[in-house]
């Protein structure tokens, strides 16, 4: 276990033995504007949707040989994995005549196609999975026309601790384990990389994509929001939280941290005492469960909306038809019961009153300082004072 976990499960044992929650320095407010001014959200959308590496896939998503799209930045992305085992990303878009090269899957979340190239369907101009211009159709008749400067446009992409993480823009590469700022170490030691997708999710929200994000930053809400659902497991409100940067790993006390507190010695021991979570800014956490993990990336399509993409990932030696009813039983426990009819049904009603004046600010106190901590980290990233590693 990284030290730096250890600590953090030594100061959840501490936090049960003194029966002490560790709290903020000081409450705050936020602005009622920061979900709702619609130049507010430009600045976001130009300042951290289109400058800072954002995840985009887990890396069991993308497999040798395939090709996955990903629009939830607003821009037509696809995801490649050749066969020298990297992952690229580059606009989806044919370099011809503007054609998407990889099409979605329609109303279904979009799943990496298995392929050896990349055929444009209108007039099959055919691409390397590196990118590269492999064929166009009567290359003859383009006079003067240099097929070098016609290959696709790559994106700034990188992968980390089971991670597909990409910039929308082009631009410089960047480092995935760099810009994580050792929350990597973290995610290695409970083995996320190891993990496969189970089932995925895709659906936007009436709500802005900071209220989602405000209620996975706070168990003070566990005990009355999730009351007949997920707090009979939960202690109330007591978490420990690590800042890796801008980013930030949590340890959810359970109940059973409480009965019987033994220093865990792998991941399944851990989710027995806490749920970690961890936030990788700005908008991606990632949820571990007793036994699976919940990836959810919280977009922005436009101020009153939120793009909800939650994927569930399982252990590999838990696959197959014999594990398959347990699964799809527990993913509508947790995706339904709990993050639909409970948190964004809760965003979506807090998101309906902003307009009507009531508030101005919203107060948050001392067991809330890490929505405080969020907001002012955005604040900082819109004012040029935060900035990706």
């Amino acid at each position: 276990m990284p030290a730096t976990l250890a600590d953090m499960v030594r100061r959840l044992d501490q936090a049960r033995v003194t029966q002490t929650r560790e709290e903020g320095e000081e409450s705050g407010t936020v602005p009622v504007g920061h979900y709702t001014d619609h130049q507010h959200w430009q600045q976001e959308q130009a300042a951290l949707f289109g400058q800072w590496p954002i995840v985009a896939a887990h890396s069991s998503e993308v497999p040798i040989g395939s090709a996955l799209p990903f629009d939830s930045l607003g821009v037509p992305i696809v995801l490649t994995r050749a066969a020298d085992g990297r992952v690229r990303a580059f606009l989806n878009v044919c370099r011809h005549r503007g054609m998407a090269l990889v099409a979605g899957s329609g109303p279904e979340p979009a799943k990496a196609k298995p392929c050896k190239a990349l055929v444009c369907p209108y007039h099959a101009w055919t691409y390397e999975l590196d990118g590269r211009l492999r064929h166009r159709l009567h290359a003859e008749t383009f006079d003067g026309i240099e097929p070098a400067t016609l290959n696709l446009v790559e994106l700034p992409c990188d992968e980390a601790s089971g991670l597909v993480l990409v910039k929308r823009s082009p631009g410089a590469a960047f480092s995935a384990e760099a810009f994580l700022q050792g929350l990597g170490a973290h995610l290695d030691w409970m083995g996320l990389a190891r993990m496969t997708v189970f089932r995925k999710v895709d659906k936007v929200y009436d709500a802005n994509w900071k209220l989602t994000v405000d209620a996975f930053l706070e168990g003070y809400h566990i005990r009355v929001l999730h009351r007949d659902t997920i707090y009979p497991f939960f202690a109330d409100a007591y978490t420990v939280n690590l800042h890796a940067g801008p980013h930030q790993d949590s340890l959810v006390a359970r109940r059973t941290a409480f009965e019987a507190f033994e220093p865990p010695q792998d991941r399944e021991a851990l989710c027995k005492l806490a749920t970690p979570t961890q936030l990788v800014f700005p908008n991606t956490f990632l949820i571990w469960h007793p036994d699976y993990v919940s990836l959810i990336g919280m977009f922005s399509p436009a101020p009153d909306q939120v793009r909800w993409v939650h994927t569930m990932l399982i252990p590999p030696d838990r696959t197959g038809d014999d594990w398959t009813p347990h699964w799809e039983k527990t993913f509508q426990l947790i995706e339904q019961n709990v993050f639909q009819q409970e948190d964004i049904a809760t965003a979506v009603a807090i998101h309906r009153g902003l307009s009507s004046g009531a508030n101005t600010h919203f107060h948050l106190g001392r067991l809330e300082h890490e929505v405080l901590r969020f907001h002012r980290n955005i604040d900082d990233a819109l004012g040029g004072r935060l900035g990706p590693a």
